[in-house]
């Protein structure tokens, strides 16, 4: 068994795929877009002191000295031949610019931290998820410190049994909210060795732990791919649709998972056609009620003809192993595949360690593509507590929407 490590490593693979993936997207069709991210805390009650915000500065300022390695671009030439020779060789010579590219502050009186990330869009994709992760290490090193690792690998292993047991095909995703490097390593340990003795495991999103464990890296596309595509493009409308179709320009039918939420489930339906329906063999839930949405791909599907045994549906959204238990039973009822990817509740699922009997509280942050080409980026989903963006143009988005919505 690999020894666990305590703390996250100096490797640009400790990161998620899908990250890679898009950056090879970008690098391709818009290679010359400048783009802008921020940090949005969804919980005004999280908050960061002056030690959290000075631990997470010299993080941020140690990205700079991220390389990928010999080995490592070896590793991705294997584990992921959709990846061109171009983009291996781009990203042999990729450095993060924190300096230049990453502003960071804190607001003492209200302990609200302040991130935004701004540059060349290729450039500056892949710091999301590092970020991320920072940022909620930071919080749980500093100011959330009612914890500790007792039991946590007896709760993962059986987490990972009861997926197992009822037939779950499962990935880890929990890179960007996990509670520690360490956390996330435990984890795939346990999981690791549930899918070595025949489990349902599939992998993991985090690259370097998929090394480290022997499991694919999985993961595809995000909705920050969708979003600037509406900007460059200046079409809500028609977003979901070029973006999949560009998509394919650059993956020739590999990574065929469809994101379904970015601007709502009924606007992507009315791109997902039957050209569309048959290129890409899942779809993507990952906001909304989860059982409306299998009955939703279904009725689609058969609508277009298209037989639901050769189709899949995965599911991500703040997800369980009781609720992925239940959403199985469904799709199976349906006779449609599924699939599930974790991530909250695999990393970031502590008790208090003053009273066991307390659930602590995981954070829920994100940091979301703001501006791309210089026009806004916005983000509608079907749950509206995930609509992210500029105010007026969200607005714009749903007024150009608005006959989806009505219906």
């Amino acid at each position: 068994m690999s020894a666990i490590e305590e703390h996250a490593p100096a490797s640009i693979l400790d990161q998620d795929l899908y990250k890679f993936c898009m950056q090879q997207a970008v690098l391709q069709h818009y290679p010359d877009i400048d783009a802008e991210y921020r940090f949005v805390n969804r919980d005004p009650s999280i908050l960061f002191n002056r030690e959290a915000f000075e631990w997470l500065l010299e993080q941020i300022s140690s990205m700079a000295e991220l390389r990928a390695t010999s080995n490592d671009l070896e590793y991705l030439r294997s584990a992921c031949p959709y990846f061109s020779a171009e983009y291996i060789a781009f990203l042999s010579e990729f450095r993060y610019n924190p300096s230049a590219e990453v502003t960071c502050s804190l607001d003492e009186d209200l302990g609200l931290l302040s991130l935004h990330v701004s540059g060349n869009w290729t450039c500056i994709i892949l710091y999301e998820v590092p970020l991320l992760a920072m940022i909620a290490e930071a919080h749980y090193r500093f100011v959330d410190v009612d914890w500790s690792y007792e039991g946590q690998r007896a709760k993962i292993a059986a987490k990972g049994k009861m997926l197992a047991r009822a037939g779950c095909r499962f990935a880890e995703f929990g890179t960007r909210r996990r509670r520690s490097f360490k956390t996330q390593d435990i984890v795939m340990s346990e999981l690791s060795q549930i899918r070595s003795s025949g489990g349902g495991i599939a992998g993991t999103s985090n690259v370097y732990l998929a090394r480290k464990y022997g499991v694919p890296p999985v993961g595809t596309i995000g909705h920050e791919w969708i979003m600037g595509i509406a900007a460059l493009e200046n079409t809500y409308k028609d977003a979901d649709r070029l973006a999949l179709l560009k998509w394919q320009q650059t993956y020739s039918g590999r990574l065929a998972v469809a994101l379904a939420d970015t601007f709502g489930t009924r606007v992507f339906f009315a791109s997902f056609d039957r050209e569309l329906a048959g290129t890409y063999n899942s779809v993507r839930h990952d906001s909304g009620d989860p059982l409306a949405f299998a009955q939703a791909v279904c009725e689609h599907y058969r609508g277009l003809g298209i037989d639901l045994s050769t189709k899949c549906i995965l599911f991500s959204d703040s997800l369980t192993p009781e609720i992925a238990i239940g959403i199985k039973n469904q799709c199976d009822s349906y006779g449609i595949g599924c699939s599930f990817g974790i991530g909250t509740n695999f990393t970031n699922d502590f008790n208090l360690a003053s009273n066991p009997a307390l659930a602590g509280t995981a954070l829920n942050i994100v940091i979301k593509l703001f501006r791309c080409g210089g026009r806004p980026c916005v983000k509608l989903s079907d749950d509206k507590t995930k609509y992210t963006g500029d105010v007026d143009e969200v607005a714009r988005a749903q007024s150009e929407l608005a006959q989806f919505y009505q219906q």
